[in-house]
């Protein structure tokens, strides 16, 4: 039989996550209506969430530890769909290239708004610092690996610093996706995957296969 604290810690959980989720909707609202994160007050937020001020403080020590909450579930998820891409061998093409990377881009889509206000508490917020610090480290560690082991397999242009090349399309990716994809239309955004493809496309691997991207002119 299911024991009563057990019970009760998964209750806790699930308020919790629910208060979570209407509060991170309203830090959206406020944002998308010209709002600064960083001069967002807890009594603006939880005002427009529907949540008291008591509640907000039972869940949360301050509006950072909100972000950190959030920021650890989509960080595990945009590790997911990197992998998709690193995972990619000499045998890849210029479309197997593209999907992998618009599976990043579909998921970290929705989250624009919110990633942003991440990145703007990252200044005064030494955890949440300390997290986006630690995602952007591991997206650059997982494409220098990646890098290393294409060049020795002979699919990755063996002439790039991997360290450097990594650290350039990772920090140049972070910010196409900040600014280019998050209002994007549709049409719009089908154009960007392509463009971006073929950055990685002709940064990487073009080089490998005698000069030939499989996607000439893009």
């Amino acid at each position: 039989m299911p024991s009563v604290t057990r019970k009760t810690q998964g209750s806790r959980a699930e308020r919790r996550d629910q208060i979570k989720a209407r509060l991170l909707a309203a830090v959206e609202s406020l944002l998308a209506d010209g709002e600064n994160f960083t001069e967002l007050s807890v009594e603006r937020l939880v005002s427009m969430a529907g949540v008291s001020r008591s509640t907000f403080y039972v869940y949360f020590e301050d509006k950072g530890e909100l972000i950190r909450a959030w920021l650890a579930e989509i960080i595990s998820e945009l590790d997911v769909a990197a992998q998709a891409w690193w995972a990619l061998d000499g045998d890849a093409t210029w479309d197997d290239l593209r999907a992998a990377l618009n599976r990043v881009v579909t998921v970290y889509r929705p989250h624009t708004t919110l990633m942003a206000a991440a990145f703007d508490a990252a200044a005064y917020d030494t955890g949440v610092r300390g997290q986006v610090d630690e995602m952007m480290q591991r997206n650059i560690a997982g494409l220098r690996k990646h890098i290393r082991t294409g060049q020795r397999t002979g699919s990755v242009d063996e002439r790039l610093p991997a360290a450097q090349t990594a650290a350039w399309l990772t920090w140049m990716a972070e910010r196409g996706l900040h600014r280019l994809v998050r209002d994007a239309a549709d049409d719009e955004l089908n154009m960007l995957v392509d463009a971006y493809a073929s950055i990685v496309w002709n940064t990487l691997y073009a080089g490998a296969r005698n000069g030939h991207a499989d996607k000439p002119g893009r």
